[in-house]
């Protein structure tokens, strides 16, 4: 099993894994694990230079059966604005969110006035 592992795929006996594996009981050709049924060769690793998850598959963007083709935005313009009016709606939901809570504190204060005028 020795002659499986490649030479490029192989590590150095000078790699401090090597050398725990080593200190640890592990024969060199043998399998990880207890009963040597593990990987052979260590795990190849390569850069990841996108910002999604690991594991994530690159997914094309392919307009859904459902939807008629005249239904979306025709040029970048109208896309713009359908996305600001989206971000202006989200941050009017949350002031209105803001105020209403505003408008029950101080219906609270009004009422712990008009019942403890002593304590507030």
């Amino acid at each position: 099993m020795g002659e499986a592992l490649g030479s490029s795929t192989a590590i150095d006996s000078s790699n401090i894994g090597f050398q725990l594996l080593k200190k640890h009981g592990w024969k060199e050709g043998s399998g990880l694990g207890v009963s040597e049924q593990g990987r052979l060769e260590p795990v190849q690793a390569y850069v990841k230079n996108n910002k999604k998850g690991l594991g994530a598959e690159k997914k094309r963007k392919t307009p859904k059966p459902s939807d008629p083709p005249d239904s979306k935005p025709k040029n970048d313009e109208e896309q713009k604005t359908t996305k600001k009016t989206k971000a202006l709606s989200k941050r009017m939901r949350k002031m209105q969110e803001r105020e209403k809570q505003m408008q029950e504190k101080e219906f609270e204060r009004a009422f712990f006035r008009e019942f403890w005028p002593d304590n507030v």
